[in-house]
C-alpha cells in the first residue's frame, strides 16, 4: 500500500532531481523537514520496496516505478496550487493546502482542473467547446490541432516547426505552469515555450 509518507519521499526526491540536486539523505531531510535518522530509516524502507536505488554516504536514485509515483504527485501539487491560488486564497494556505489535497485528488479530477484553469485564455471566436489550448493537455495526452492563433509572425514559427491544422500532436512533457512544453509532432520532439504553446488550439484525441 502506498500511503501518504512514501508519496511524499517519492515527491520529494523528485523534485531535488528536477532542480537537478543530488537526493541525498541529508538533502531529502532538509527537504521534507524531517530528522536525517528518520530519511535514512524510510529510505532504506523504499529501497526495499522497490521505489528506489539506496548507496549509503552517496544518495538515491529512483527507479522507475517510484519515479512515476514522484512525478505524478509534483503534478497533482502544482495543478492543485494554481487552482487554490485562483480561488484567492492566501499564499500562506496554498502551499499547504496542495500538499494535502495532491495525496487525494483522482486522475480524472485532476485533469478537468487543468483543463479548467488553462481553459481560461480566449478560445478563438467560433471555436467549438470542445477545442482547448495545447497547455491544457498533460503529459502523455494527444492532441489534434484546431486552430493557430495570435499573429502572423507566431503563426509562420508554429507552421516552421510543423504545427499546422489536423496535425496530431502529443505532450511529452506539460511543465506545469511555468517552462516550456515537450511535444512530439510528426515524429520529432521539440521544446516549445508556454506563450506560443497557449496559441495553438487542439481538440483532445
Amino acid at each position: 500500500m502506498i500511503t501518504e509518507s512514501i508519496e511524499e519521499y517519492l515527491e520529494a526526491i523528485y523534485r531535488l532531481g528536477e532542480r537537478e540536486e543530488a537526493a541525498t539523505t541529508t538533502s531529502v531531510a532538509k527537504e521534507l523537514k524531517v530528522a536525517p535518522a528518520s530519511a535514512t530509516q524510510m529510505l532504506k524502507k523504499l529501497a526495499k520496496q522497490g521505489y528506489l536505488k539506496y548507496t549509503p554516504y552517496r544518495g538515491v536514485t529512483l527507479t522507475p516505478k517510484g519515479e512515476k509515483i514522484g512525478k505524478e504527485i509534483l503534478r497533482k501539487h502544482r495543478v492543485m496550487e494554481k487552482f487554490l491560488d485562483t480561488l484567492g486564497l492566501p499564499k500562506s494556505r496554498v502551499h499547504r493546502d496542495a500538499c494535502e489535497l495532491e495525496h487525494h485528488i483522482p486522475n480524472d479530477l485532476e485533469r478537468a482542473i487543468h483543463q479548467r484553469v488553462e481553459g481560461e485564455i480566449p478560445l478563438p471566436p467560433g471555436a467549438p467547446g470542445d477545442v482547448m489550448p495545447l497547455t491544457s493537455l498533460l503529459d502523455g495526452q494527444k492532441g489534434i490541432i484546431f486552430f493557430i492563433g495570435g499573429g502572423r509572425g507566431a503563426s509562420q514559427r508554429l507552421a516552421d516547426l510543423g504545427l499546422t491544422p489536423r496535425t496530431e500532436i502529443t505532450v511529452v512533457k506539460s511543465a506545469l505552469f511555468h517552462g516550456p512544453l515537450m511535444v512530439c509532432v510528426r515524429g520529432t520532439t521539440l521544446a516549445i515555450g508556454r506563450g506560443l504553446a497557449s496559441r495553438v488550439f487542439v481538440r483532445e484525441k
